[in-house]
């Protein structure tokens, strides 16, 4: 059979309707069947036993394996089925009108002549006819009886030796692997088996199945098992859909955040150069549907962007809607009592873990590959695709969705700062007044209705910008602290120096100004702004530049370090040493070659000079100089 018995998805039916006239299996083990009804959804639980007995003796029917056509209607069938199947009723329809029940040669052959002319075809043979009327009348005189039946003819049974068949069987588990083996790999194996077992019994040779054999058969499961077999985990979020399942009564209760790369070039708002793809972070309340706040920079997901969104997040915006030129109201702001995440660095990483806890709120990670637990971001990236990026030039598109010769970056006209405006005056006008379907009011609405009930409170600008910047430990030196390879200090560190002396301090920075930072004096528990020694420099420079710039530095020092000149001297001087040991190989009489050594610093580590001693250099002429080289050449 091409369907196995008591297999997941296979619809059953009972003789004389009890306990149900037709369940679909459900579930199924070794010792239990799991039924589900068709009709009412009612769950059946079976021993395995009893219901193999019930389909010996009939009282069950798989209607995969069934010779009828079940719940089919004529437009169910295929065009020429139902072609077929008029071309039939016109006999019997004739043969009725003529009052002939009884089908003879003789009562039928003048109407079957007359009706095969008129359809312009050979007449069919009056017993075949006969056969149409019989099926036409044990049917209830309904056109079902005249179905075409060539889908349910030709044997069930595999026509292939019941040992290839097993060898197929055996192999196709490996197909069902998550290292998703292709299906060329499952058909040579059981090619090289086959022919190893030919090999092996010269007089009992089996026929080496076709590729299309082979797949056909391994690819007889159902999807639930191919996909579990082939995704693993993955799968299980399919099967799960897109709710989550999860309520909330308020706002505030629980906000979402991820990222996305925006699929939009944009150019500098001053020097009209293409700055590249944006990157886009959302905080979103799953009660309301509302964007609570959002970061668009050029940072990679990181702490920095995540606190920077979470910063314009928890405040009010009516300065923020201001300096963008907004008329829109965006009332979202405060403190989410959960925040969920996905499972980046950014977010296991402890200073946003350290950022959470001391404003209180929890934070919940998603399980791996189930999107559906951050439904409201992820609908929202949707969203933003579609009704912002879609029409607005530079937009990126999907290979193959665009013309070959579209290329985004030439396209791009939108500078950064028109970007940016253009969105938040879509979010706050069009976004947060689109009614949600499953509530019937708006995310302004919501928010204003519950933040009515449940009022919330305003945050200190100064207090939340300084709990959101990162931290970490250094240590603290008369020369005051050292980090990011720029030394900062004042005169308060120095005061705190010599209270406290050497020892580690709390400090915390902001990821996109490094000209200062704070620094925790634990005696009086206030934080103390330090400035860089070379503020000059550092003063609104974010790490992610320093850092870029340390690294072209670096590079330069490297490609004036592997300077031609420079490295021509070193071979130079590189064979001089070699001469002098070849020379000195020679005597026969060894004597030391200790400026040799010395050259090649044998025994010297390798340490660093501290002193400059440049100046302390003496000229003088080699000529004017008569030395006993002791056969040395100068040359």
């Amino acid at each position: 059979m091409s369907i196995e018995l008591w297999v997941e998805g296979v619809i059953v039916e009972f003789k004389g309707g009890e306990p149900c006239l037709r369940a679909i299996v459900r579930h199924s083990t070794k010792n239990e069947i799991v039924l589900a009804d068709i009709k009412k959804g009612t769950v059946l639980k079976y021993p395995r036993k009893e219901l193999e007995e019930a389909s010996s003796q009939g009282r069950v029917k798989f209607l995969a394996e069934s010779r009828d056509f079940g719940d089919l209607t004529f437009f169910d069938l295929t065009e020429n089925e139902q072609r077929e199947t008029n071309r039939k009723y016109r006999y019997i329809k004739a043969l009725q009108e003529s009052g002939i029940s009884k089908i003879t040669e003789k009562s039928s052959e003048d109407v079957v002549n007359k009706i095969a002319m008129e359809l312009g075809e050979k007449a069919p043979h009056w017993q075949s006819v006969r056969g149409w009327y019989k099926n036409y009348v044990d049917s209830g005189r309904k056109m079902r009886g005249l179905y075409p039946k060539h889908r349910l003819k030709g044997s069930r049974d595999p026509k292939i030796d019941p040992r290839v068949l097993d060898i197929i069987n055996q192999e196709s588990k490996r197909y069902y692997k998550v290292n998703q083996p292709t299906m060329a790999s499952i058909f040579r194996n059981v090619e090289e088996k086959v022919i190893a077992h030919n090999l092996q019994n010269p007089n009992d040779v089996l026929r080496v199945p076709t590729y299309k054999t082979v797949q056909s058969r391994v690819l007889d499961r159902d999807y639930k098992s191919r996909q579990k077999g082939r995704k693993g985990r993955e799968f299980k979020a399919e099967l799960s859909g897109a709710n989550s399942g999860i309520e909330t009564t308020r706002v505030l209760e629980r906000v979402e955040i991820d990222h996305t790369l925006l699929d939009i070039h944009v150019i500098h708002d001053d020097l009209k150069s293409l700055l590249g793809r944006p990157s886009l972070t959302v905080l979103i309340d799953h009660y309301s549907h509302m964007v609570l706040g959002f970061q668009i920079s050029f940072e990679k997901p990181s702490f920095a962007s995540v606190s920077m969104a979470c910063l314009n997040a928890f405040l009010p915006k009516e300065e923020f809607m201001s300096n963008l030129g907004c008329e829109s109201r965006w009332p979202a702001h405060g403190i989410p009592s959960t925040i969920v995440a996905d499972n980046g660095s950014e977010f296991w990483g402890d200073a946003f873990i350290g950022v959470l806890d001391e404003l209180g709120s929890n934070l919940q990670y998603c399980p791996i590959r189930k999107g559906n637990y951050k439904s409201r971001v992820e609908r929202f990236f949707l969203r933003v695709n579609s009704m912002v990026l879609d029409d607005l030039p530079g937009v990126v598109r999907k290979l193959g969705k665009s013309g070959e010769e579209y290329d985004a970056r030439q396209e791009a006209k939108m500078t950064f700062g028109e970007f940016k405006a253009y969105f938040v005056n879509w979010l706050t006008g069009v976004y947060h007044n689109l009614p949600i379907e499953s509530k019937g009011m708006t995310p302004n609405e919501l928010w204003e209705q519950s933040a009515g009930i449940f009022p919330i409170a305003i945050e200190d600008e100064a207090e939340l910008t300084q709990i959101l910047m990162a931290k970490e430990e250094r240590n603290l030196s008369k020369d005051g602290i050292r980090i990011f390879s720029l030394d900062y200090n004042s005169a308060i560190l120095k005061d705190i120096y010599r209270r406290d002396g050497p020892g580690a301090v709390t400090v915390k920075y902001n990821p996109f100004d490094i000209g200062y930072i704070l620094i925790l004096d634990r005696l009086n528990n206030v934080y103390i702004k330090v400035d860089c020694e070379n503020f000059a420099y550092a003063s609104g420079l974010s790490l992610f530049e320093h850092r870029k710039i340390r690294s072209a530095a670096k590079e330069i020092v490297k490609s004036k370090m592997e300077s031609l000149p420079l490295q021509q001297t070193r071979v130079k001087l590189a064979r001089q040493r070699d001469e002098l040991h070849s020379r000195n190989s020679r005597r026969k009489t060894q004597v030391t070659t200790s400026g040799a050594a010395r050259s090649e610093k044998i025994g010297v580590n390798n340490i660093r000079l501290v002193a400059d001693n440049t100046k302390k250099a003496v000229n003088f002429d080699a000529e004017s100089i008569e030395l006993d080289l002791d056969g040395w050449s100068a040359e």
